[in-house]
């Protein structure tokens, strides 16, 4: 998958702005503030159909009615995704043709980012890594998508009867136990298919981060479900408590990942630079773990990657990226520490005032 061209009007402090990207490195060069990571949000936007850093309405340009992003893409054949974003709301249309149904839009444009927010990821609350792993699984599978969407919504539906039981003090939990059943299912689900996509995140990892880092340390990311066996006996033996505090306590709503370097927990001992190698690390398995499953090349999102990363990493890093035929947009203040060998064949752009400036292709 590349992205070939970008079109932005009234994005964010974008008037309007049009790029041209090339298939391999592309580096977007500015100081901060200067609307380069602003490029790299509408480009998730493009895919996810929401912005992760605020509400969909923040992103319209101070004083106008809506915002436009739109795209040229190439995967099996080219496509041109196109989302209007207004007060009242937004459209979603490829190639024109306008798309109803969320569910039949995500993974159309796949992407994965690195986002200085990402770095909550490991020493965050749990909501903050679910949340990762769920946008990514959901965007290679479908299937998983629509499970954990059923799932959040017998949840909320379970949560509303727990309340009204807890309110008059009800003792027929006939409808508790249907939607217990239900849930314990799509748990069921859910939790196994996390499993898979975990296990295969580690196959790719060891060799990813060695390379990365430069160093042999043993490196795992590691699923923590919260019931993992008997769901269903889980679910009614809490029945009690789950009407006292009106609230369903159990669940992959509540499930965690742990980061481990030499079987230590990255959160308490690693360093920020480390913790921004493995989380590197673990985005890069993902898109081979995509490539191998899918046969498609996602688009990698990299903001503000080098900071707290050394010469050797920064460097380890971009010659990856340089072999890996992956496209990857990059955005920093500058690549002084770079290796002008690693360089040949980038796209260099600069970034002022919310004006890209293309400087041409390096070497």
């Amino acid at each position: 998958m590349l992205i070939n061209t970008l079109s932005l009007y009234n994005y964010r402090g974008y008037k309007k702005a049009d790029i041209a990207f090339e298939k391999g490195v592309n580096f977007f060069i500015g100081n901060n503030g200067s609307g380069k990571t602003n490029l790299l949000e509408a480009i998730y936007f493009l895919a996810l159909a929401k912005s992760y850093k605020t509400t969909d309405i923040s992103t319209i340009r101070s004083g106008k009615e809506f915002a436009r992003i739109s795209a040229t893409i190439f995967s099996e054949k080219k496509f041109e995704p196109k989302i209007v974003i207004s007060k009242i709301g937004k459209k979603i249309s490829i190639n024109n043709s306008e798309v109803d149904k969320l569910s039949d839009y995500i993974g159309k444009v796949q992407v994965l980012a690195f986002l200085p927010e990402d770095m909550d990821l490991i020493k965050g609350p749990p909501k903050n890594r679910r949340y990762f792993i769920d946008m990514i699984i959901g965007q290679i599978d479908k299937n998983y998508l629509l499970e954990l969407s059923n799932y959040k919504n017998v949840l909320r539906q379970r949560n509303e009867l727990l309340k009204i039981i807890a309110e008059n003090k009800t003792k027929d939990f006939t409808l508790l136990d249907i939607y217990t059943e239900q849930l314990a299912k799509s748990a069921e689900i859910i939790i196994e298919l996390r499993k898979k996509f975990v296990e295969a995140i580690n196959i790719e990892l060891i060799q990813m981060h060695h390379y990365l880092a430069a160093n042999s340390k043993k490196v795992e990311f590691k699923y923590n479900p919260l019931t993992e066996k008997n769901i269903l006996k889980e679910l009614k033996d809490k029945y009690q408590k789950d009407i006292l505090f009106r609230t369903t306590g159990t669940g992959p709503h509540r499930d965690d990942y742990d980061f481990l370097i030499d079987n230590t927990s990255a959160q308490d001992y690693a360093s920020q630079g480390e913790q921004r190698v493995l989380i590197l690390a673990i985005i890069l398995s993902i898109a081979n773990i995509i490539m191998k499953q899918k046969n498609n090349k996602p688009i990698l999102l990299l903001d503000d990657v080098f900071s707290e990363l050394d010469y050797l990493r920064q460097n380890q890093l971009v010659k990856y990226l340089n072999s890996s035929e992956l496209q990857s947009i990059i955005t920093s203040t500058n690549i002084k520490d770079i290796n002008n060998n690693f360089l040949n064949n980038s796209k260099m752009f600069t970034v002022k005032n919310h004006i890209v400036k293309e400087d041409g292709i390096n070497g």
